[in-house]
């Protein structure tokens, strides 16, 4: 027999770091954003039509993205230690926020339920949190070695961190 075991569903499903993701404007078809891990750029496309929109020079080594409730698109750089925040409405990089040097920063994932960017440096294993409006830093926590990957849950209350290599 086939058993399904889920948690009871919720207003705010839970967010997760990635490198593509499906934004749904107020207004026309669906777009996807992937992330172009080899160009230092971010491709749009239109996703009913397939057409490609843009292409977005980002930092170097681009890893993950994530859209944040402002409609702002985040993707976390990893060699050039920095995160670009695009407008999607006019396609172009509107804020870097520098990161400490050779921290590179990999996973990225926004709250559910608050305007709050989080953030791993794979380098130094540390999670960061920022606001996702102003940009300013809000803290941070040592999360051990080799972060990769993050999760949050839907009520914004855990964020759950993966490892490359565990001890």
């Amino acid at each position: 027999f086939i058993q399904t075991v889920h948690l009871t569903p919720t207003a705010n499903k839970p967010t997760a770091s990635g490198n593509i993701l499906v934004q749904t404007p107020p207004t026309g078809n669906p777009r996807l954003w992937v992330v172009n891990q080899d160009n230092g750029s971010v491709s749009v496309f239109d996703a009913v039509t397939l057409a490609k929109q843009a292409e977005i020079n980002v930092g170097t080594d681009p890893r993950t993205l994530a859209l944040a409730a402002n409609g702002r698109i985040w993707v976390a750089n990893k060699r050039s230690d920095s995160i670009s925040v695009i407008d999607p409405g006019t396609n172009t990089v509107v804020n870097t926020i520098a990161l400490p040097r050779a921290s590179r920063p990999f996973g990225i994932a926004m709250s559910p339920t608050a305007a709050q960017a989080f953030v791993v440096l794979e380098a130094t294993g540390q999670l960061l949190k920022f606001d996702a409006v102003t940009l300013a830093p809000l803290g941070s926590v040592s999360v051990g070695a080799n972060p990769r990957h993050l999760s949050i849950s839907a009520d914004g209350a855990s964020v759950y961190v993966s490892r490359f290599i565990t001890p």
